[in-house]
């Protein structure tokens, strides 16, 4: 039978049933070896397949029922019940997405694979592989992840994971819906989809205006996002995919935290309210698929990304000049200066040297009279994959192939201005520009994956072979031309085997077992920096991965998953911060992480073959180890010093940003299909913000313990059936815990209660 096109990225319908765990994981049980016919239903737009069991390693899936179920206000408390997942909130709308999987450091997602649709959305997945943008909620039918050895078709990152966003299918006949809801904070979201089709293909265009307050007070966001999607069915055998996006933010909020004694007087105060970020993204994808037969599918991919971001972010005072340099510095900014102190050194003019933070309003007061850094980047990449897919019997046995090889290319630009006042643009007259950077990436990655059947067994080897060249140009630095422009290069090479292995003998149980060979490339913005002697280089991550785990449904409407994993890092990067280096990334030799996760659910409705469900959910997450394995000398500073000639040995500490200890709980209870609600709890054990485990909290808030927090969550849905209509509300933080949840730049809090309310209506 040739799998439908109409449901070729879908999971079926009884695993997605079993994918409704809180955990999120695939509990699909092995069907017979026997009754496969044809290719699972899987295309380059989704990362798996419709038979789980098959995946060789961990998986989970958050699905439509469970995001409709739980109403999280961002895609952070979708996704913090997933077992192994950290995910860190600096921001009321879950905007600079921090994920860490298995006690990776979570800065803004850059060790974890993200994917929308099948496409890579990282602003540059090789060069500069951060989170800003994510696919929004509105627009999400389902996410997916991979943890063990079935990423490594997936990358260019294969050390944590991946997370797949996957979105709407287009419609086949009119319809549509519109969503709205309001809270409090300011906070208003408006969104629709509209669609059609027929025998042809289908359509499906939507939009969404999400606005509301910060944290921090006197913070803003607004998000606009629009996206068409279209689908064309060219015959029996063949289809093609069209996605078009553009995605839009602007919000008053900066990436400098706060200081100890301010923190500590209000964890909400805002002492950079000229900060802005503003980012704009436009993407398109095309896929094709042709089957060539009902075990042959051929499907294409080609993508493009282009990405505008630009962060304006307030200065407590621009030093940047030494005594003997004072003038020619002045010269080449073009700023207005004053020399003060006995050191000759340079200030924007009336702002004071050094600034008493302990004195109430000690930073205010001089807001207006500092300059600010303004750091506008542009990410242009494009590529294309041809995947292969194909059942065949090699061997003598039940096997299906994935092949696939990627072609892709990246652009980036990378400037650093700095302005005379708090408010001041790269046009603004005082402006001068530091420093200007010219990135380029080729990149070609190939890969094959087998999996063969044999009784209750599958085994599934597998190899990514990834080359890649990384070419960084300076033309501007500190402020003078550089003429003619500075340029390094490097290439890399890496072979990435991997081996899964399932076994399906035992009733109502999977057991796996996976190893693989992880990278993550360095970034060469802080590895490639011509001309600066004091950068360290930094080399490729690489890992070793290990799990072992079981996914076992014992009686219907009862689920339950265990995993141990090991990953044992050859050379792990971190951020520079965190070993006490002033530059982005910096390797930090041997690590080692070990843990293990637990998920389970349970429907009690279904037990008792009842449609009115009360029910359980579990994930825990036990990171018993995440230490440095080798000699790491970091800079020990004394409290309030930023110079030091004192140096630690990290060995031994444990990781920064890698808590010991996460579980996620609800409880919930689902009245047929009428109305359900659901009570959550999470809790995230203490953690360290640098290499050192320090535990007195630092003056600006960089380093210190970070404690250990409990919030709660809560929503509830109502539905109109005869009206289509579906009334909600939900709250996050819902007791108003004041908590922290991160050092970068100094001391963060995480989001206060959040409110909202809402009608859906579908026509």
């Amino acid at each position: 039978m040739t799998p439908s096109k109409k449901t070729s990225s879908r999971l079926s319908p009884g695993v997605a049933l079993a994918c409704l765990s809180s955990f999120g994981s695939a509990q699909e049980i092995a069907p017979d070896r026997r009754a496969i016919s044809a290719l699972p239903s899987v295309t380059v737009t989704g990362t798996l397949p419709d038979r789980l069991e098959a995946v060789p390693g961990s998986s989970a899936v958050v699905g439509a029922r469970q995001l409709e179920a739980e109403r999280p206000y961002s895609i952070r408390e979708a996704l913090q019940a997933v077992p192994g997942v950290h995910v860190v909130g600096e921001d009321a709308f879950g905007l600079n997405l921090n994920i860490g999987i298995r006690g990776l450091d979570p800065r803004r997602t850059s060790r974890t694979l993200l994917l929308e649709d099948g496409m890579p959305i990282h602003l540059a997945p090789y060069s500069d592989p951060t989170a800003h943008y994510h696919t929004p909620l509105e627009r999400i039918e389902r996410v997916e992840m991979i943890k063990g050895s079935g990423q490594i078709v997936h990358g260019p990152q294969t050390v944590g994971g991946v997370i797949n966003f996957v979105t709407k299918p287009v419609r086949r006949s009119f319809g549509g819906e519109v969503d709205l809801s309001v809270g409090d904070r300011n906070f208003s979201r408006a969104a629709g989809a509209v669609g059609s089709g027929g025998d042809w293909g289908g359509w499906l265009a939507e939009a969404a205006l999400r606005r509301g307050n910060g944290s921090r007070d006197g913070s803003f966001h607004r998000i606009r996002d629009a996206s068409l999607k279209t689908e064309f069915d060219l015959g029996d055998k063949q289809s093609l995919r069209l996605k078009f996006g553009y995605y839009e933010e602007d919000s008053k909020f900066g990436e400098g935290g706060l200081d100890q004694a301010r923190y500590d007087a209000d964890p909400f105060q805002n002492a950079f309210r000229n900060d802005v970020f503003e980012l704009e993204r436009t993407a398109f994808q095309a896929v094709h698929r042709i089957d060539f037969s009902d075990t042959t599918r051929l499907a294409t991919q080609v993508y493009y990304q282009k990405t505008d971001r630009a962060s304006y972010r307030q200065l407590d005072a621009v030093v940047e000049a030494e005594a003997d340099g004072v003038e020619a510095e002045k010269e080449r900014e073009g700023l207005r200066f004053d020399e003060v102190g006995a050191d000759g050194g340079g200030l924007v003019a009336g702002c004071p040297e050094d600034i008493d933070y302990s004195v109430p309003n000690g930073f205010e007061q001089f807001a207006s009279l500092c300059g600010n850094q303004m750091r506008p980047r542009s990410y242009e990449f494009y590529g294309i994959e041809p995947r292969l897919e194909m059942q065949h019997g090699a061997f003598g046995l039940r096997s299906e192939l994935v092949a696939g090889v990627r072609l892709h290319q990246e652009k980036v630009n990378r400037k650093r201005y700095n302005g005379a006042t708090p408010t001041a643009r790269e046009n603004s007259p005082g402006t001068g520009l530091r420093d200007e950077f010219d990135i380029e990436t080729d990149a070609v990655a190939v890969y094959v994956q087998n999996t063969f059947y044999s009784g209750n067994w599958s085994f599934t080897p597998g190899v990514r072979y990834e080359s890649y060249r990384q070419k960084n140009r300076i033309t501007q630095d500190e402020f003078a031309p550089v003429t003619p422009g500075v340029e390094t290069s490097q290439r890399n090479n890496e072979v990435l085997p991997g081996f899964g292995l399932t076994y399906f003998g035992l009733p109502n149980t999977t057991l796996f077992a996976g190893i693989h060979r992880g990278i993550a490339p360095p970034r060469p913005d802080a590895n490639l920096p011509p001309g600066d002697a004091d950068l360290q280089k930094v080399d490729p991550e690489l890992s070793t991965n290990v799990e072992l785990g079981m996914r076992h449904r014992p009686v219907q409407g009862v689920q339950l998953e265990a995993t141990l994993f090991q990953i044992d890092f050859k050379n792990q990067i971190l951020p520079g911060y965190a070993v006490g280096l002033g530059q982005t990334f910096a390797n930090a030799g041997r690590t080692l992480n070990r843990g293990l996760e637990l998920g389970s659910r349970i429907d009690f409705g279904r037990l008792q073959g009842t449609p009115h469900n009360p029910y359980l959910t579990l994930s825990y997450t036990s990171l018993f180890t995440a230490r440095f394995d080798s000699d790491l000398l970091t800079p020990d500073f004394a409290p309030g010093e930023d110079e030091t000639t004192v140096f630690s040995n990290a060995r031994g500490k444990r990781l920064p940003y890698a808590p010991r200890h996460l579980l996620s709980a609800g409880l919930g209870y689902e009245h047929g299909s009428t109305w359900d609600a659901r009570i959550g709890l999470t809790h995230v054990s203490e953690q360290y913000s640098d290499a050192l485990n320090t535990q007195a909290p630092a003056a600006d808030g960089q380093s210190g313990v970070i404690p250990s927090y409990t919030t709660l969550n809560a929503s509830f849905n109502y539905r109109l059936k005869p009206q289509g209509v579906t009334l909600y509300l939900s709250a996050t933080n819902l007791t108003d815990k004041r908590y922290l949840v991160s050092r970068v730049n100094g001391a963060f809090a995480g989001a206060p209660r959040q409110l909202f309310a809402g009608a859906r209506f579908s026509f």
